[in-house]
């Protein structure tokens, strides 16, 4: 019998999000409803009777906190799972007081919520049962590390032959499939389904070479086998060794499962190990690529988005970073750009099945950094209290195409040069020059980009009538050429 579930959250994107982000089935669960508020879901309780509520915390009327509390007033068997988007401690503290089993936060980790339900199984299934089942233990293991799962699980891994003691090494394979069955390993191998189509088997570290053989995706035969057989594609195998000591085989198996990502990096179907960390490296370029992007510094994103993919190529990173990166330049594009509505993807399967490889996520990220950073710049709307210099800028956004000076202007409008150019140093922290070049080289980009015309027509109807210096300032502001610049954005 499957364990039911109830959802709620007084936002029905979370609802659906979560509803479908998770393979219930595969994990013996059941969503049978779902709700807005806390007392729409204090009356399903009574009448749909779940085992597991996934509630929100804050909801218009009752909270998720109120709604736990009536819950356990009225006796109801049920586990309560908060999910929220406050990472403060006291919401944390409170929801564990009131009695929730766990606490995880919005934009939800699957491999997260999985392990939860892991607990959650564990916790509900029969006591034989419990003391056989290896996949709910090590689940249960990976979110809480406690003396008495430790105990139990090692215990079992003892008695399948795994290991003879706890200080043994042990071989560590997660499989990235296309498909959700089990793959065939030998059925002595402990299995556990980490993630959708995430496979973790545990092997005796003599037995982890000869398997790695089996798997070899130029001469393998079993690897071959499998996917014949199962018409189920293996993307990639990810392996660790390590000693079962505690906290260790957690970090290897969270490696192993990042390591089984690395086709998306590297592409084809691999066995990867970790190799030496750029970890300092990529983080420098994170925090460059969020300071360019920001200033608005175009060449400055295109030279970040070059070296990032130089350090994709060399294989050191892995579809962690990826995400990390994906994640920092999509703050960028909510804060920079109001209307900005895409679905984040939140975990790196999302980001698999969203792009192909690295190197297409690489080239839509540059292009939709860029565009975002061309149509930000709406220059007719700038905040100034001199009346004077408003009036010259609204002219120089409306002629800057055309053959314009600080001589024109100050004829133009009966003032000062040097009173002119020191306005446009005062109030946009730019020189005249700077500025129009600006409004040129932002023109050009959305001619380059929009239309079919020669370089030399664009460059004449961004109001360059040199056309080598028109390329020349290009590349110098952009950090492209025009031609380059166009074959990126298309």
């Amino acid at each position: 019998m499957k364990i039911k579930v109830l959802l709620v959250d007084d936002e029905p994107w979370v609802v659906e999000s979560l509803k479908a982000s998770i393979d219930w089935a595969t994990h013996d669960f059941e969503v049978i409803g779902t709700a807005c508020s806390g007392t729409e879901a204090l009356t399903l309780m009574e009448t749909l009777q779940p085992d597991v509520v996934f509630t929100d915390i804050r909801m218009p009327g009752m909270s998720g906190l109120e709604l736990i509390k009536r819950g356990k007033e009225r006796s109801m068997l049920v586990d309560y799972v908060v999910v929220s988007g406050y990472a403060e401690f006291a919401y944390a503290q409170k929801a564990l007081a009131y009695g929730a089993m766990s606490y995880c936060l919005k934009p939800f980790d699957e491999g997260e919520i999985e392990s939860i339900l892991g607990r959650i199984k564990i916790k509900r299934a029969p006591a034989s049962l419990a003391a056989t089942d290896i996949e709910t233990k090590l689940l249960a293991y990976m979110e809480d590390p406690s003396e008495e799962l430790k105990h139990g699980l090692f215990q079992q891994l003892q008695e399948l032959s795994v290991i003879k003691q706890e200080s043994d090494a042990i071989g560590i394979l997660v499989l990235s499939t296309s498909g959700t069955a089990r793959p065939s390993l030998p059925e002595a191998y402990p299995y556990a389904k980490i993630g959708r189509m995430k496979h973790l088997f545990l092997l005796p570290l003599a037995d982890l070479e000869p398997m790695l053989h089996q798997l070899d995706p130029d001469r393998g035969p079993l690897l071959h086998s499998l996917m014949a057989q199962e018409n189920q594609q293996i993307y990639g195998i990810g392996v660790s060794e390590r000693s079962t000591a505690r906290l260790d085989l957690r970090r290897a198996i969270k490696e192993a499962n990042e390591l089984a990502d690395q086709h998306f990096i590297r592409g084809g179907c691999m066995i990867a190990r970790r190799e030496p960390s750029l970890t300092d490296t990529f983080k420098g370029l994170l925090k460059q690529m969020d300071e360019v992007m920001r200033a608005g510094d175009m060449a400055g994103v295109h030279r970040s988005f070059d070296e990032l993919s130089q350090l994709f190529e060399g294989g050191a990173l892995t579809a962690q970073h990826a995400l990390q990166l994906y994640h920092v330049v999509n703050a960028f594009l909510y804060c920079f750009r109001s209307d900005h509505e895409e679905q984040l993807l939140v975990n790196r399967e999302q980001l698999l099945m969203t792009y192909p490889s690295v190197t297409d996520m690489l080239q839509d990220l540059r292009q939709r950094v860029a565009r975002s950073i061309l149509e930000a710049q709406d220059h007719d709307v700038i905040h100034t209290s001199n009346e004077t210099f408003r009036a010259i800028l609204i002219y120089v956004n409306q002629h800057f195409t055309e053959d314009i000076s600080i001589q024109s202007l100050s004829q133009q409008f009966y003032t000062n040069p040097s009173y002119i150019s020191q306005l446009f140093k005062k109030e946009l922290g730019e020189t005249f020059t700077a500025y129009t070049a600006r409004l040129r080289m932002t023109y050009a980009c959305e001619l380059l980009g929009s239309t079919d015309l020669m370089v030399g027509e664009i460059a004449e109807r961004s109001g360059y009538m040199d056309y080598f210096y028109f390329t020349k300032m290009f590349k110098k502001l952009m950090g492209k050429t025009p031609s380059q610049f166009r074959t990126e954005m298309r």
